[in-house]
């Protein structure tokens, strides 16, 4: 008996008083008031969590409060509560428009196409979808064979053809694409018109590539030339398949294409003929030639003539087409035409982005074979300015030996093998093992593992009683040796791409995170790094009797001899260079809205003490942290490293300063900003610096605690070790800010006014303590609500006449625009719209300023003339003059 199909569960039947509460929502959500409208729909979905449109407008309030990671996760889970496939495609379409992207979008929408593959398994949109969001994140195996499936529904698709093309060649597989692209090429050579044909050059060079790729030479002769023949109009002509060369395809009629009897002279123009033929499929014919064998090198240097190798003029080929000289040049040096291969390698050389030390070796192989021993040296030379990647390594390995060097050849090859390299090797054509023969082996970073037994049974005779503990140590010394020449290959590798990853290439930053990670973990692993006792500085590796292995041409220091110098390398990189990669690291997560891995990097480098007891790196430390957290918006950890500042210089305004505009820059809830440890912290401060302040004699008779107090052993100081002379207003004015958005105006107006006694002048703290006044005015409960209010106008005006005072003209449209605010929030918008209107006609005076004399502004950019338009706009439309607010949008809202 067949098991049982079962429908979907019904939805919930939606209750009165849930119909009640969405129109609430819905009501609310008209008016504005967002607020009670997220209320109304949280109570509506403790009611009935499975109504997805209750999500869809929490989500919508979220993002309007500009909570737009809540919103999409309210979006993702809700949108698990119904199978209906128009819901999963909006939240898709949301993730596309407004998320991030990440890892954890790209999951979020993998999990919803997946969800609408399995509600329905024909949705070829969906999968389509799937595929593309999986060559977002890299993942090119499925994306093939998503696109696999596609191609069998859709097997004519030029666009999916193409993407599998670009898949199969990343993968090193295009055996897979080849009957897909065999069946289209067919199908178009059999039915299509050449007037609307779907096959096109670009198709066409796919597929020859594919059959040259799988070394189907003869295949993909016959093939190109037979479509490219249909493409250009010719598909009759199909005697020149009887030609055993190609002359078919030479540019002029003459000699080769009029000794065939069948040609008509004439009838085509000769851009259907080798004219005609695009430069791609021209370098194809000649590597398929070369392909075949040794008896049609000749056809192929005529294809590759073409290319006019010898041309140096601007519009030569090799400017438009330098990967094809790269190519046809190696398949000359492969095929050992070595000359011919100077020819291109030649005219590759007068394009500095194609000079890396791959080509520097190739180029240096073909002189070495042709015995052009100077020009070998000066290629080797070059390579002083080249990066030193792996290929780096293979190319020296072919060049050692092209030289006859084995040894050099197969130093280079173990090292190779111990990076996982194993394929670089086979397909550059180097050996991986040689059979019958001892690999050399080098002193320092390699390792002899094929010894035979008579040689390591005469070594351990020779070593006596201490054998077994000798051959411990040598066996530990040579791990440590090649663990240290694979971390340093892995710092080179890094460093090579750094510069390709800080352009923002997405596909090298993925390579270069792999080296980064690798080596963090192993800079973790070091236990010398990281002692139990946090003040244990680092005096060497002496607890494993090592010596630390230094950078090249430096001499190594024998165990017996006594150095005091603390080591500045591990795994010949130096600490600073260290620092330099996981600080980088740790941007590199920050930037990619990785938070974990980011704070994991930065508190292992914090705790390390070949950093933590070196004020300079450690500032660096705490300087990328303190960005990392800008950049995540993690509020408490941005707290945490601006304290720091304070800690470690506690008697400077600047880290004050510093303090509260990254805490203004972090838009997110002020929880940790004014919280109860920061407002203690805060206070402390003052009162140690009241303490230091105070007349020995009047010491004793304050309150304070030993954590307030400023203790010194030098009397001469009397207490103020740190040579204070007068209170510090920046201090005062922070904490009267914690207190004010802790919305305890009458505190922060106790700060304000001991800073307003060291600075009358300063127009900021004249404003802080007018808004605190006003803010005063506005609660409910005020004592006297006019004399408040009056308070705060007295003190803003006293602020707008010292703004004023100077002349600047950004300064006084600050002042107007803040007047105006004043006015606004107080409801008196006949004096608001005047203040406001005064700010607009500053702003041609700003800018003219700005251009004129930047210094005047220390460098800030700033115009208020839009927040005064906008504010102008809000008046004249809750009046009711729309046009007048139409008016003041186009002249001033309008980019």
């Amino acid at each position: 008996m067949a098991p049982r199909k079962y429908k979907p569960r019904a939805a919930a039947e939606l209750t009165p008083e849930f119909r009640r509460l969405n129109n609430l929502v819905t009501k609310a959500y008209a008016e504005g008031k967002y607020e009670a409208a997220y209320n109304h729909a949280l109570e509506a979905i403790k009611l009935n969590p499975e109504h997805f449109p209750m999500h869809g407008i929490i989500s919508e309030i979220l993002m309007k409060k500009n909570r737009l990671t809540d919103a999409l996760s309210v979006l993702c889970v809700g949108v698990h509560s119904t199978r209906e496939p128009t819901a999963w495609w909006y939240v898709i379409n949301t993730l596309n428009e407004k998320g991030p992207n990440n890892k954890e979008t790209r999951q979020r929408l993998q999990e919803c196409y997946s969800m609408l593959l399995d509600i329905d398994r024909g949705d070829n949109k969906a999968r389509l979808g799937r595929m593309y969001n999986y060559i977002k994140g890299g993942q090119t195996t499925r994306a093939k064979n998503e696109c696999l499936h596609l191609l069998k529904l859709e097997p004519y698709n030029t666009d999916l053809l193409t993407h599998l093309a670009e898949f199969c060649f990343s993968l090193e597989e295009p055996a897979a694409a080849l009957p897909m692209y065999e069946n289209f090429v067919d199908h178009c050579l059999k039915n299509d018109r050449l007037e609307v044909t779907s096959l096109n050059w670009q198709l066409l060079d796919f597929y020859v590539d594919l059959l040259i790729q799988v070394e189907r030479y003869e295949e993909a002769l016959i093939r190109l030339k037979t479509a490219a023949r249909w493409l250009l109009g010719r598909g009759h002509e199909t005697f020149w398949d009887a030609q055993s060369d190609d002359r078919e395809w030479d540019i002029e009629d003459e000699p080769r294409r009029l000794e065939i009897s069948e040609f008509v002279q004439g009838e085509f123009d000769t851009s259907a003929y080798g004219a005609g033929l695009m430069v791609e499929l021209r370098a194809k014919l000649g590597l398929i030639r070369l392909g075949i064998g040794p008896e049609h090198h000749q056809e192929a240097l005529k294809h590759f003539d073409c290319l006019e190798p010898e041309d140096d003029s601007d519009d030569a080929y090799v400017r438009e087409y330098p990967e094809i000289f790269r190519e046809i040049g190696d398949a000359l040096r492969e095929s050992e035409l070595y000359q011919q291969a100077l020819q291109y390698y030649e005219a590759l050389r007068t394009l500095p982005n194609e000079v890396d030390s791959r080509f520097c070796f190739d180029i240096a192989i073909c002189y070495q074979a042709l015995g052009r021993d100077s020009d070998v040296r000066l290629s080797i030379q070059s390579l002083k300015n080249t990066v030193r990647d792996a290929h780096f390594y293979i190319g020296l390995a072919k060049l050692y030996q092209a030289q006859g060097k084995a040894a050099e050849m197969w130093h280079l090859i173990n090292q190779l093998r111990r990076m996982g390299k194993a394929d670089m090797i086979r397909k550059a054509g180097l050996p991986l093992e040689k059979e019958g023969t001892l690999r050399p082996s080098t002193s320092g970073s390699s390792v002899s593992t094929s010894a035979s037994p008579s040689a390591r049974g005469s070594e351990r005779r020779s070593v006596g009683p201490l054998s077994s503990k000798w051959n411990k140590k040598q066996q530990k010394d040579r791990e440590r040796r090649v663990r240290d020449t694979i971390i340093k290959s892995r710092y080179e590798d890094a460093l090579g791409l750094q510069a390709a990853v800080d352009a923002g290439d997405p596909d090298v930053a993925a390579e270069w995170l792999g080296y980064a990670n690798e080596l963090f973990e192993d800079f973790r692993s070091q236990p010398l790094f990281f002692p139990r006792d946090k003040s244990t500085k680092f005096t060497g590796f002496n607890k494993w009797k090592r010596v630390v292995t230094l950078p090249d041409g430096e001499n190594l220091v024998e165990p017996e001899e006594k150095d005091d110098d603390v080591p500045n390398y591990y795994r010949n990189i130096s600490f600073d260079e260290w620092l330099d990669l996981l600080m980088r690291l740790a941007l590199h997560y920050a930037k990619n809205e990785i938070g974990e891995g980011c704070w994991e990097v930065l508190n292992v480098t914090q705790s390390a003490n070949i950093f933590a007891h070196e004020p300079a790196r450690t500032q660096i430390v705490r300087n990328v942290a303190l960005s990392c957290a800008l950049i995540l918006k993690d509020e408490q950890r941005l707290v945490e490293e601006a304290r720091w500042f304070l800690k470690n210089f506690p008697f400077v305004s600047d880290g004050y300063r510093l303090f509260t505009a990254v805490s203004r820059y972090c838009r997110t809830d002020t929880s940790y900003y004014n919280s109860g440890p920061e407002q203690k912290f805060m206070l402390r401060q003052i009162k140690i610096m009241d303490f230091g302040l105070l007349p020995p004699e009047h010491r004793a008779t304050f309150l304070f605690t030993d954590g307030d107090r400023v203790k010194t052993t030098e009397p001469t100081k009397n207490g103020n070790p740190h040579g204070l002379t007068e209170h510090d207003p920046a201090v005062l004015c922070l904490y009267g800010h914690m207190m004010f958005v802790a919305a305890t105006y009458s505190s922060a107006l106790t700060y304000y006014f001991r800073a307003y006694v060291i600075a009358p002048e300063d127009p900021i703290i004249n404003l802080c303590i007018a808004i605190s006044y006003v803010q005063m005015g506005y609660k409910r409960q005020s004592e006297n609500r006019q004399y408040q209010i009056q308070q705060g106008l007295s003190f803003l005006f006293q602020y707008y006449d010292i703004r004023m005072k100077g002349n600047v003209a950004l300064h006084m449209q600050e002042a107007e625009f803040n007047v105006g605010m004043m006015w606004h929030s107080l409801g008196l918008l006949h004096l608001a719209l005047p203040a406001y209107e005064r700010a607009l006609q500053l702003s041609e005076r700003v800018q003219a300023e700005k251009l004129n004399d930047g210094d005047v502004y220390g460098g800030i950019k700033e115009d208020f003339a839009a927040e005064a338009a906008y504010a102008i706009q809000t008046i004249l439309v809750v009046g009711g003059d729309a046009e007048g607010a139409r008016r003041i949008t186009e002249q001033w809202l309008v980019l």
